[in-house]
């Protein structure tokens, strides 16, 4: 690739006065699918071995780096690590008031739990750790992810000497257990090549080649998921839509059942039990309970005014449960003989379940003011105490407004600043948003590590999108494939009511989202692009036509539809945000991903900068921001190497919308 000479002269905080930005060959390769012609002079960017393409982000670099105020995004790096060593300290202090004990837990989901690939979970009466034992008598099991993405290396040691005796390379893996003191039991995706393949319960005896390992169970294809299940000493296989008795040491999985919803929790006090969500017959789902041995099914929870996301078996006839409502959660006990919620007075907040021991829980609960307190609750007095809680030398405060999304549904926005700020049509704003996979966005103090850009006086402003469950399953399938339209269409309404309550305006208020969140910014950004001064998009799928070609991608199709299939590729392309770039102005944007990204793989960005900054007719800079030894989350890679990641979106829209 032949090198420009770049002229990127910043005149101010806010004014570039011109960029000459790097020059992305273009190879014409014209598709046709289904009768319709599709041009992708990019494609050659998906090829991450192509010399050019490095140089090309190498100069991209260069660009970017010239345009962002060094020393502003230096303080915003340096108050980054700065809360981020603060929110360690003040976590042990909450971590006192929680138990020791490990307890199991999902893996890297950058704040939100998407759809899982693959799946290992357990349960157990009063909160009993039912966590894998990662050693045996005598080796012990450790995990690395690779750039804390999907693929990660399963490391082998001896107990008695820590002396390394095998490696593993595997991708969306769980650790089940160990079959004897050599071998042990675990799950991953059949191929690590791009594209992926079925999920697998595999036996690994150690110091034996990998591609050797027994395949004991399978998924259908490769967009099944398979989940284990541990209740007791017994194991669960659900398989797509079925669950049935699995026997580790040959796979066989017998007595099965359909499912027919989600199971949110397993139980197994008396005999095993799957409590069920299912919306079939109610927008807000309904509770059912599956016996797995004779796949009976009864109505346990009649439709509320929340969804259930997760429940805690407490006894006989009470049972915990933790709901989702409108961009927060709601808990409360339920009795089974009355019928009866008896509500937590925890409200507009992000809850977890702690614990549960001697008729007392412990609950985790933070909101966009208020850091992580931990509370006990009395099951018998029904009294709720504070036994830690978190403290920042900043105070936020918060409204709550609603706005009214393009389905017609009436949904919430929450507008957080430092305490003391007035808001007004000038106020810098940055807008934030998911929208997709059933994810919804809890509050969380500092979200997104925005206390930076907050203590300086600007507003972040998390709105509640379709695409989750926030309004219930309606709110999800209104946002799907086609209808993804809803979610951006959406973000921009929720822009617009701000502005009309006078707390921002047009030139001062900029989006971001990460993951979908990305191709929300991007989608949105088509669509309203004269709503916006300045957009992020991070880590975006920008290529809604070959996602599924890629990594992760295969499982996506529930909520953006199988470009492969005739319908659902119509719906698509005229919303696939890289081909449908046009030649006109659009607002400063900066484009983010990271080079080692598996979950959505970088030459989604790399397309969809070079489309944009060909096509782009105005004078707003057009970014490419690369991070280096980094992943699909935020925090991938090294802290310093995170912490410029985290001030670069701050920098960006802190020169363009007048911080």
């Amino acid at each position: 690739m032949k090198s420009l000479i770049i002229c990127a002269l910043v005149l101010s905080q806010t004014a570039l006065a011109y960029i000459e930005y790097p020059v992305a060959k273009k190879i014409p390769q014209v598709e046709t699918r289904f009768g319709t012609l599709i041009e992708d002079p990019y494609k050659w960017m998906e090829n991450p071995s192509d010399p050019d393409l490095w140089s090309w982000i190498e100069e991209q670099k260069t660009v970017t780096n010239n345009y962002l105020d060094a020393n502003l995004s230096d303080a915003f790096a340096t108050r980054t690590l700065e809360f981020r060593k603060l929110r360690a300290e003040q976590t042990k202090l909450t971590d006192a008031a929680e138990p020791k004990t490990a307890r199991p837990g999902l893996p890297f989901t950058e704040g939100r739990i998407e759809k899982r690939f693959i799946k290992w979970e357990t349960t157990g009466p009063s909160f009993k750790s039912n966590a894998p034992k990662t050693e045996s008598a005598t080796y012990a099991v450790k995990t690395q992810t690779v750039a804390n993405g999907d693929l990660s290396r399963v490391i082998i040691t001896q107990k008695s000497d820590n002396k390394l005796v095998d490696i593993l390379m595997v991708k969306f893996y769980q650790f089940v257990t160990w079959a004897d003191d050599n071998s042990f039991y675990y799950i991953s995706d059949m191929d690590q090549n791009i594209g992926g393949g079925r999920p697998a319960l595999f036996k690994h005896t150690v110091g034996e080649i990998q591609s050797e390992d027994q395949v004991l169970l399978a998924g259908k294809s490769a967009s099944s998921d398979l989940t284990i299940h541990q209740v007791g000493n017994n194991f669960y296989a659900q398989v797509d839509e079925f669950i049935g008795s699995l026997q580790l040491s040959t796979g066989k999985v017998t007595n099965r059942h359909i499912v027919d919803g989600e199971i949110i929790e397993m139980q197994g006090d008396l005999e095993a039990e799957a409590t069920i969500r299912s919306f079939k017959n109610a927008n807000y789902g309904e509770l059912y309970k599956l016996r797995l041995r004779d796949g009976s099914r009864r109505l346990f929870v009649k439709e509320q005014d929340f969804v259930a996301e997760s429940t805690k078996t407490l006894g006989l006839d009470s049972t915990f449960i933790i709901g989702l409502k409108d961009g927060a959660h709601v808990a409360g006990i339920y009795n089974s003989i009355t019928g009866s919620m008896k509500m937590i007075d925890l409200q507009d907040g992000t809850i977890d379940l702690v614990s549960f021991k001697d008729g007392v829980l412990k609950l985790g609960f933070e909101t966009y003011t208020q850091p992580r307190k931990v509370y006990s609750y009395d099951l018998k007095t029904l009294e709720l105490k504070v036994l830690a809680a978190q403290s920042y030398p900043i105070e936020l405060e918060m409204d709550k407004v609603y706005y009214t999304a393009s389905n017609g549904e009436r949904a919430s926005m929450w507008v957080v600043r430092k305490k003391g700020v007035k808001l007004t049509s000038k106020t810098p704003t940055i807008l934030y948003g998911y929208g997709g996979f059933k994810s919804a966005i809890t509050p969380a103090f500092g979200m997104y590590e925005s206390l930076s850009w907050m203590e300086k006086g600007g507003s972040f402003v998390v709105v509640t999108l379709p695409g989750s469950l926030d309004l219930g399953n309606s709110w999800f399938q209104v946002a799907r494939v086609g209808g993804r339209i809803h979610s951006w269409d959406s973000f921009a309404l929720a822009a617009k009511e701000l502005f009309r309550l006078g707390w921002t305006s047009a030139d001062n208020i900029g989006m971001m989202g990460a993951s979908n969140g990305g191709t929300l910014t991007a989608g949105t950004l088509q669509r309203h692009s004269d709503t916006f001064k300045a957009a992020i998009p991070i880590v975006g799928v920008m290529d809604l036509l070959n996602f599924t070609l890629f990594t992760a991608g295969k499982y996506w199709t529930e909520d953006y539809g199988n470009p492969f299939v005739e319908k659902d590729f119509r719906a698509m392309f005229p919303l696939s945000p890289y081909h449908n770039i046009e030649r006109r102005p659009y607002p400063a944007t900066m484009v983010m991903t990271a080079e080692f990204d598996d979950r959505v793989v970088p030459m989604h960005s790399y397309k969809y900068l070079a489309r944009l900054q060909e096509y782009n007719t105005s004078d707003a800079p057009i970014l490419l921001y690369n991070k280096e030894w980094g992943g699909h989350g935020r925090a991938s890679g090294s802290a310093r190497e995170s912490s410029k990641y985290v001030a670069a979106f701050y920098t960006f829209f802190a020169q363009q919308l007048g911080l």
